[in-house]
């Protein structure tokens, strides 16, 4: 081959690298774990298209992203691990085997610690991510499912499901200080963008119970539809999205004056919840119809769908987006 060939390969080389990190930099997706078929389908929120579908281990549900690390942690509650995902490769890199069913998860923000509900013990588990090793076993309430970091990461919250409490764990001593009763059945947790409050979702009182983090009791219950599943803010604190499982539909309630705004509809038992900034748009999964809808963020209208693998559930901090 030529000296003048060489060159040219070289250029288109080089030229073809940075148009894949451009592009790998101005990604955003959404890792949808499908319960019903052990994959997780990649979505490509831009294009709102599916770009890959991972196998992953036997009935994924929970989701936590570390955005820095580029690594997505998925629980597998039959298959009792944890899958994690290279989202460079998009492909799975890693499984965490745990003597547990793990359900939510949460990560913090310097990626060595990950936080695992187990459903069965009622205990939270901490997790050392790069050879799994367990750190630290914390009793907290039954059936623990959602789990919410503080914005400093001091402080986890834990949605305990069967003894209609949140759980307030110190981080640093890996002790539970205290439990806040709320509604019934609590599973879903959302925080504020300012992190001042908790939104906690009551699945059987058909609520969301408001904690004010700092005092660390309930402030305001507000009513939402039949059987809410999980919940999330727009990025300015406005608006709180709650989904509806019991009526396919998408609560919107206005913060300031803790009123409904509206009521969307969408694809049949809606349950992971999630608002994509970059393009302004919310994101749900549905459990029934095996599609996630697209919502835009400030018409509220009619959501367009992309569809996906069997039994969706995306429980937890499902969207990447690049530059976090």
């Amino acid at each position: 081959m030529s000296a003048c060939w060489r060159l040219r390969l070289n250029a288109l080389s080089v030229t073809l690298s940075l148009c894949f990190t451009l592009g790998a930099s101005a990604a955003e997706f959404a890792y949808i774990t499908n319960q019903g078929e052990h994959t997780v389908s990649v979505v490509d929120l831009r294009q709102l298209q599916v770009i890959k579908t991972i196998p992953v281990g036997q009935s994924p549900v929970g989701v936590a992203i570390h955005p820095q690390q580029k690594k997505v942690y998925v629980s597998n509650v039959d298959g009792r691990s944890i899958s994690v995902i290279d989202i460079t490769r998009q492909q799975v890199v890693q499984t965490l085997a745990l003597p547990i069913a793990p359900v939510g998860l949460a990560v913090n923000q310097a990626g060595n610690r990950l936080y695992v509900a187990d459903w069965y013990h009622h205990t939270l588990l901490v997790v050392e991510p790069v050879h799994g090793q367990v750190l630290a076993t914390i009793e907290v309430g039954q059936a623990p499912g959602g789990l919410q970091l503080s914005r400093d990461g001091q402080t986890l919250y834990v949605a305990n499901r069967d003894s209609n409490d949140v759980s307030v764990v110190d981080t640093r001593a890996n002790k539970e200080l205290r439990r806040i009763k709320v509604g019934e059945h609590p599973f879903g947790l959302g925080l504020s963008p300012d992190g001042k409050q908790l939104y906690v979702v009551n699945v059987y009182s058909n609520s969301v119970s408001v904690i004010d983090t700092h005092d660390q009791r309930v402030v305001a219950t507000l009513s939402v539809g039949r059987h809410p599943y999980c919940v999330t803010t727009d990025p300015q604190g406005q608006r709180l999205f709650v989904t509806n499982t019991g009526e396919d539909s998408v609560s919107v309630i206005d913060l300031a004056s803790q009123r409904p705004l509206a009521k969307i509809r969408v694809p049949g038992t809606p349950e992971g919840i999630a608002f994509d900034r970059q393009q302004q748009q919310l994101v749900v999964t549905s459990w029934m119809d095996n599609v996630v809808a697209i919502i835009d963020g400030q018409r509220l209208d009619s959501p367009r769908q992309v569809k996906v693998g069997a039994q969706p559930r995306a429980f937890g901090g499902f969207v990447f987006e690049a530059g976090e």
